[in-house]
């Protein structure tokens, strides 16, 4: 850089070497040598055998000097032309196609700056005369032009010099020069290709070969390091400008001139030659790329005739050329220990194209656990942090764990297991889930613990302790953290993370929403198994939970926690949902819509949940669950309910309490299942059809509830004797004969469908006809409708026990029910007004003498009909409820106890009601079929008592000491006759505590 500065600057004039010696690096050292020309520079670049720091000062200078310094360099070859200088000038010419922008050393940065800076360039006559300034750089360095004119620079230095070259060798090298110019660096070459990277590597590998075999290569004693980098600039030349149309077919006409004088001669040398050498094998390879090209350069585009009879003549010269040279010289191979250290070489130095062999590293398994791989794996292993390579590994390292089983292979597994992990544990989530997806589809569940047994190796401890941490640290801070921790495990052995997270989620209390975060982080998951039928998949999630689970609850706690922990699973507050309510609904639910499930309840509860779940396709999932024969399940659980009362004590039965949920999930199906849901109309029809004949055999209400989604295709199916209490429109209503329902049985008809819904209630009362202008009939529909309701409430859900409330409510305010009230838990006349009360006295009366006509009925019938299960399960449902509606519409009626109603209601009214109820309560206890009954009734009756007292405490009249003690001593007695000891003695320490 300094003698070539030297040449191209000026010697400064001595007033301006104060200010020199400040900017100029080069000035000490230039100051120490003469002034030089070009010929000293050159013969000193060659003497050094330094071309490509020549040329990067080259192409380091401005565009028309970078021209003329290369004309100088021609001209000095043209001269007196050596073997040497024919080297020299190829290895410059060679220099200039391989080098790449942007990897210039601050000598080449600072040399030129300088000479743009204060450039001028010296005369042709080596600097004798005075040097006169040049321009500026008025084009880039990138200017197509002025690249395209130093290429033609090199092809005309070529014509000058080509008599000299006279070995064989030197003659191969000047041919490929000028082939691989006219290939790449003309609109011969193709767009944007880069060699596929497998066949790049086996061209560095060929190279480095080539270099290791050939004794007179320059890089023959160059260690592996730097073969590979220089062979690697050698395959990938990047072309920085094209010769123009002209330019290119100056360029093969000399080649066409330069084939026929060697061609001949040079077949014959390479055909007598045992190998190849690397000039010779660039040669070949450069002319069949060059060839190919050719011919698809003369298939396209219209050319005059000359042009075309060059191209013409150039295709056969070259096919011919290259049909005489043996097979053996023109595919040059390279073993694979050298080609796998020739890729490890790559990676490890991060040469051009390293990214691409690391995939070629990953995957080859010839070459995978010598220890150069799993050393190399282990150093460079930032390089691997990709899903696809991550992926790639592992399918590697399996492929080995299965091939080989011995001490050494097993130690081999443990680093590189380690290794791939630790790449794994640095990729971003969604990639992290990108490598289980690949893992789950190459595997399945097990993942890599069924061919890795290492992976096996502490990971139930490992398994725990996380676990243990995760459980301890539930928060949003932790929740990353877990995740992290989550994502490991579930790479190893997801099926058994999976069912880990499941089982913690039921039993750890209050863990199941961040324990369902941390799974729904992985939409990975969502994985389809098609275990033993491909045609029918099942979710891997939806597996671990029947597995791990389902079936295995202990606890009511547990059964909430698994809903809500399923739930979360399917509608996720911001993830992907993990399963879907279709994959639910066929593995929890459907297989369990059987009244003798153990699980039907809580099957139940999840249809529920997920009947209340949009997704966003167009058509509802319910159409792959088989949505009529489940709507038949749910009739035939409902018909079920008619026969509670007399179902075995050890059978099992979902309890009186779930049949308002069965009532709802009926009520969701009969709104999602459309016409749309079936394939055409005519499959709805038959669907509706099937199902109509199916619930014909059960109970007659269940049709009626039905009504939604049978529209106009069948009326109203109700027993004949319903069309003699009211007159119903026979183009919506039809009767049929049932056995049951037999004269007189038109009111229990009429009280069922006032149980169904609100707007069929409504429609029963508006066309009831009583006359209450005739006592007789009165009081016939009075005793009518206790006998109806006697038969009814038994089986009665708590929302339909509410609509008959309503309905007894209607007709007392009409006056069409008469219930007298009797004062048999009176000691003294009560001077209250009970006008406001009339109908809760009067519905708790009526409660009572329909309980007490219901023992009397199971007496007569005998204890074994009736099941004691039944019995405590209405009282839990029905009698506790209803109690409890109606003592809150006492206190709704009266107001709080401080704040009186406008009526001026007196606390003392409501304290009477309330004594009343208490009392009704007793007499239902004591009627109870057994002990152990009585349990459901203690939380109503102590609920009453402490309304009592909250109103009785409110009077402030100052005879209140005396009656309320008056009232406690009542209570007491009463108390004292209840037969059940837990009973009576939860409820005397209540009364012992009133007022104190």
């Amino acid at each position: 850089a300094i003698v070539w500065a030297k040449v191209l600057l000026p010697c400064p004039p001595a007033a301006s070497l104060d200010q020199e010696w400040k900017e100029d690096d080069f000035f000490s050292m230039g100051r120490m040598i003469p002034d030089v020309n070009h010929t000293v520079l050159f013969e000193l670049v060659k003497a050094l055998g330094a071309p490509r720091l020549l040329v990067q000062l080259l192409l380091a200078l401005p565009w028309d000097v970078r021209q003329s310094q290369l004309e100088h360099l021609v001209e000095y070859i043209a001269s007196e032309t050596s073997p040497s200088d024919v080297r020299f000038f190829l290895d410059v010419w060679w220099e200039v196609m391989k080098h790449k922008e942007g990897q210039e050393d601050s000598t080449v940065s600072t040399f030129s700056s300088l000479i743009r800076q204060h450039g001028c360039e010296s005369s042709l006559d080596d600097g004798l005369q005075p040097p006169k300034r040049f321009k500026g750089d008025s084009g880039s360095a990138n200017d197509p032009s002025a690249a395209t004119s130093l290429l033609m620079v090199l092809i005309e230095g070529l014509k000058q010099t080509y008599r000299s070259i006279i070995l064989p060798r030197m003659r191969c090298y000047a041919l490929a020069n000028l082939v691989e110019l006219l290939t790449l660096f003309s609109e011969l070459g193709s767009e944007g290709s880069p060699l596929p990277v497998a066949e790049y590597l086996e061209k560095v590998s060929s190279v480095v070969s080539l270099w290791t075999s050939d004794t007179e290569s320059g890089y023959h004693h160059s260690g592996l390091d730097e073969k590979v980098k220089e062979a690697e600039r050698s395959v990938s030349l990047l072309p920085v400008a094209k010769l123009s149309h002209e330019e290119l077919f100056v360029g093969l006409n000399f080649l066409c001139s330069l084939l026929h004088a060697w061609g001949e001669e040079l077949q014959g040398t390479l055909n007598s030659s045992e190998e190849l050498c690397y000039e010779s094998y660039r040669l070949l390879d450069a002319l069949t790329t060059f060839r190919k090209n050719l011919v698809r350069f003369s298939e396209t585009g219209n050319r005059g005739e000359d042009e075309a009879h060059v191209v013409l003549e150039l295709t056969e010269i070259t096919k011919d050329f290259l049909k005489e040279i043996s097979v053996s010289l023109k595919s040059k191979d390279s073993d694979t220990s050298l080609l796998s250290s020739v890729a490890m070489t790559i990676v490890e130095q991060k040469l051009d194209r390293h990214v691409e062999v690391c995939y070629i590293f990953a995957s080859e398994k010839t070459w995978a656990f010598s220890k150069d791989w799993v050393d190399c794996l282990v150093k460079s292993k930032a390089l691997f942090q990709k899903p696809d390579l991550v992926l790639q590994l592992l399918e590697t390292l399996v492929n080995f764990a299965m091939s080989r089983q011995d001490e050494e292979s097993r130690e081999l597994q443990m680093q590189v297991t380690k290794a791939i992990v630790e790449c794994y544990t640095e990729l971003s989530l969604t990639d992290k889930n990108k490598v289980i997806s690949g893992v789950l589809a190459s595997w399945g569940g097990p993942g890599l613990s069924s061919n890795l047994e290492v992976v096996m190796e502490g990971f139930q401890e490992d398994l725990n302790v996380t676990f243990n941490q995760i459980t301890k640290s539930v928060s949003d801070e932790g929740l990353t953290r877990a995740v992290a921790s989550v994502a490991r495990l579930t790479l190893l052995y997801p099926e058994a993370t999976v069912k880990r997270i499941c089982n913690l989620a039921v039993i750890n209390l209050g863990a199941h929403q961040f324990l369902a975060q941390i799974l729904c982080s992985f939409p990975a998951l969502s994985f389809l198994e098609t275990n033993d039928d491909p045609g029918r998949p099942g979710s891997l999630v939806v597996r671990c939970l029947e597995e791990a689970v389902w079936g295995r609850f202990s606890t009511a706690r547990e059964e909430e926690q698994f809903l809500e922990f399923l739930t979360f699973l399917m509608q996720p507050s911001s993830a992907t949902p993990l399963v879907s309510p279709a994959e639910v609904t066929k593995a929890f639910v459907l297989p369990c819509l059987k009244s003798d499930s153990a699980q039907i309840e809580l099957s139940l509860q999840i249809l529920s949940k997920v009947l209340g779940i949009q997704t966003p396709s167009e058509e509802h999932w319910i159409k792959s669950c088989h949505p009529f024969p489940l709507l038949l399940s749910l009739c035939k659980l409902l018909d079920g309910y008619t026969k509670y009362w007399h179902q075995p004590r050890d059978q099992l039965f979902p309890s009186l309490e779930t049949k308002d949920l069965v009532l709802n999930i009926l009520c969701q199906l009969c709104e999602v299942v459309r016409p749309e849901v079936a394939p055409s109309p005519e499959l709805w029809v038959q669907s509706l059809a099937w199902l109509h004949r199916k619930v014909a055999s059960l109970d007659w209400t269940i049709g009626l509830r039905l009504k939604k989604l049978y529209g106009d295709h069948f009326k109203n199916e109700v027993p004949a004797t319903l069309f003699e209490i009211c007159t119903l429109p026979e183009e919506e209503w039809t009767s049929q004969p049932l056995p049951a329902y037999g004269p007189g049985s038109g009111l229990l008809a009429w009280m069922e469908c006032c149980c169904l819904s609100t707007a069929l209630r409504e429609m029963m009362l508006r066309l009831l006809t009583v006359n209450v202008d005739n006592p007789e009939e009165v009081n016939l529909f009075s005793k009518g409708f206790l006998v109806a309701l006697v038969q009814v409430f038994p089986w009665c859900s708590h929302s339909e026990w509410k609509r008959l409330t309503h309905v007894v409510e209607n007709l007392l305010q009409r006056q069409v029910l008469h219930v007298p009230y009797t004062l048999e838990y009176v000691q003294y006349m009560p001077l209250l007004n009970l006008r406001p009360f009339a109908c809760h006295l009067q519905l708790s009366v009526l409660f009572l003498r329909g309980f007490q006509l219901l023992c009397s009925f199971r007496s007569s019938l005998g204890a074994a009909t009736v099941s004691g299960r039944g019995s405590r399960t209405w009282l839990k449902t029905c009698c506790r409820g209803n109690l409890m509606d109606l003592l809150g519409s006492v206190k709704s009626a009266a107001g709080p106890p401080s704040h009186p109603t406008e009526d001026k209601t007196s606390t003392q009214e409501v304290s009477f009601i309330c004594i009343q109820m208490f009392c009704h309560l007793l007499h239902v206890a004591a009627m109870l079929p057994e002990k152990g009954c009585s349990e459901p009734l203690v939380v109503v009756a102590l609920e009453i008592l402490s309304q009592y007292e909250a109103f009785s405490s409110a009077d402030t009249s100052p005879s209140n000491t005396l009656r309320r003690a008056n009232e406690r001593h009542f209570l007491e007695s009463i108390t004292d006759n209840v037969g059940d000891e837990a009973l009576r003695g939860t409820l005397l320490q209540k009364l012992s505590k009133l007022g104190a």
